[in-house]
């Protein structure tokens, strides 16, 4: 009888064991390899735009109809967007803002603006101007253009020069502003898509 008592107390350790050989062998196969990640083909320009090829109208909407599909906090829909493609507007854009050297040769800017006047959750707007900017940034590289995100808010000078070069009413907040459009022959877009940090992900099982 004790014989028996410890064969089955043998077998049932083995199955344990091959239990938790199989659940560590799931848990790892359901993490992805990095070779098995897929990327995005984004590319960000700084400068060296090609000033003299224009995007199509139904680029432009297809940019602007990917940020309308984005979620926004409790569904406030307060984002308006500034479609800037004359230069010397761009130009007038440029104040307090040491880093917008893309504004140069862009052929479009898309600025995202918050209406405060409107917006339920106000605390939020920030947010949502930055879910859209990624809508547009993913769609663009879907045209295969490049891009370059340049902040606005919150420093008031940047903010006083978008709002005066566009007229902006004062409940219009510009937040972010995009340049659009296709590198110059002789300038290499800068890729950012090579940034997968496997120590920044926490898996929770």
């Amino acid at each position: 009888m004790k014989m028996k008592c410890l064969e089955r107390d043998f077998v049932m350790e083995g199955l344990r064991k091959s239990l938790i050989l199989i659940m560590v062998f799931m848990m790892f196969m359901t993490v992805p390899a990095m070779a098995d990640i897929p990327y995005t083909n984004r590319t960000t320009l700084h400068s060296g735009y090609d000033a003299e090829r224009s995007l199509t109208e139904e680029q432009i909407f297809g940019l602007l109809n990917a940020a309308f599909s984005m979620p926004t906090g409790g569904n406030q829909r307060a984002l308006e967007f500034f479609v800037v493609t004359d230069r010397e507007t761009l130009s007038e854009m440029k104040g307090g803002n040491p880093f917008s050297q893309a504004l140069d040769t862009a052929p479009c800017v898309i600025v995202i603006t918050a209406d405060t006047g409107s917006a339920f959750y106000e605390e939020l707007l920030e947010m949502d101007a930055g879910i859209a900017a990624g809508a547009i940034l993913l769609q663009a590289a879907d045209f295969e253009l490049s891009t370059c995100v340049l902040s606005i808010a919150p420093q008031q000078e940047r903010i006083h020069s978008v709002r005066s070069a566009l007229g902006m009413d004062e409940n219009l907040l510009p937040v972010l502003m995009i340049a659009v459009g296709y590198p110059d022959t002789d300038m290499v877009s800068g890729a950012s898509v090579s940034n997968w940090n496997e120590d920044r992900v926490r898996w929770s099982r």
